[in-house]
């Protein structure tokens, strides 16, 4: 019975059949999903959207001074108190007045220039209390920064005051700013590395390109294919022949 093929494949594929109708078995009748009803976690309030409000012309010119005072004292760090007094609660937590006026303020720090501060690209959203914008800085002569876009959140305290609740740099765009001596430099360095690559090409002699041979790895597989198959089919009915005659040995001295 052991020395027949059949029976010893039979015998495996019956014995993983059982093994799997168990496992199955067991996963069904002994697991527990658990009840819903008892799960445990802090209880997370519904989410309420904020109603869209009008961005008026008496907000706007709130918003815009705000703005302007938190990126220059702030952001280009010229007066970090100035921007301490224009930032919300939320902001500031965790540090004081005296870390700002040190220069550890929650703020990417960024030398914009006096030039369009406290103005917007475009107003995001509007609520009631509060009031998201893109706004674009401009970077100090010779800072070596390009402009910038950042979004910037203000949110509206019960007194009236717009205070600053986020900022955060998006991108930059164009080449950044440079003074007549960095430009002047920089023009110079370009062209000093220009002159080498241009003496290189026009010393270099002309070499005509060389084909590639990657085209011959599919007729060398193929003709290797041609080998192998026939000889790989050789040794398996080889070996299954040795297996048959041993095995019949074996019968026949019992």
């Amino acid at each position: 019975m052991w020395q027949s093929r059949r029976w010893r494949r039979r015998l495996v594929w019956s014995t993983t059949l059982v093994v799997l109708g168990v496992m199955v078995f067991a996963a069904v009748h002994y697991s527990n999903p658990g009840d819903p009803g008892n799960a445990d976690g802090p209880e997370v309030a519904d989410y309420v959207q904020p109603k869209n409000s009008p961005f008026t012309a008496a907000e706007k010119q709130q918003v815009r001074h705000s703005l302007e005072e938190f990126i220059r004292g702030g952001v280009a760090g010229e007066n970090p108190a100035q921007a301490w007094n224009v930032s919300a609660p939320s902001l500031k937590h965790g540090t004081t007045l005296k870390e700002w006026e040190n220069g550890e303020m929650p703020v990417v720090p960024y030398p914009a220039a006096d030039r369009g501060l406290g103005t917007w690209s475009f107003v995001q959203y509007s609520y009631t209390k509060s009031v998201g914008l893109e706004v674009f800085v401009f970077p100090k002569p010779g800072s070596g920064y390009s402009a910038m876009t950042a979004d910037v959140e203000l949110v509206k305290q019960p007194d009236g005051q717009w205070l600053v609740d986020y900022w955060m740099p998006k991108r930059f765009h164009g080449p950044p700013a440079l003074s007549a001596s960095q430009l002047k430099k920089a023009q110079k360095d370009k062209r000093a590395r220009a002159k080498p690559a241009r003496r290189e090409a026009a010393e270099e002699p002309y070499r005509p390109p060389q084909q590639s041979r990657a085209w011959l790895a599919l007729p060398i597989a193929l003709m290797s294919l041609v080998v192998i198959v026939p000889l790989a089919v050789f040794l398996i009915y080889w070996i299954q022949n040795r297996r048959a005659t041993r095995a019949y040995a074996e019968s026949s001295r019992t």
